[in-house]
């Protein structure tokens, strides 16, 4: 009977030390920005508000989905270059797009060209 207890007593003491020993989970503000390889860096939630930063948002997201549309060009045995022509055409559109946008929002004229 008291070995039972000696080996109950040691077996809580052991979990008791085990949750001393290994840390609790961060708090999710304390997660997100201060250890990066843990979860989403802050600066994914810094919002785009101003007209510079929509526009950096999107040539970024222009460049992305032209990187994708190429990787897929690539895959295509038959009309390879047409892929890849129409395919740098819209990123072309989209950069005007973008151009065009970040224009209007200072107020200006978008140039010819």
């Amino acid at each position: 009977m008291i070995r039972m207890l000696q080996s109950t007593v040691a077996a809580a003491f052991c979990a008791f030390a085990a949750t001393l020993v290994h840390p609790s989970s961060p708090l999710p503000a304390e997660h997100v920005g201060v250890n990066a390889e843990r979860g989403d860096p802050a600066r994914w939630y810094v919002p785009a508000d101003t007209p510079q930063l929509k526009y950096d948002t999107q040539v970024k997201e222009a460049g992305a989905v032209l990187g994708e549309a190429l990787k897929e060009c690539r895959a295509l045995q038959s009309d390879r270059n047409a892929c890849v022509a129409q395919a740098k055409a819209q990123h072309r559109r989209d950069l005007e797009d973008a151009r065009s946008l970040l224009s209007r929002s200072r107020g200006g004229a978008t140039r010819a060209r």
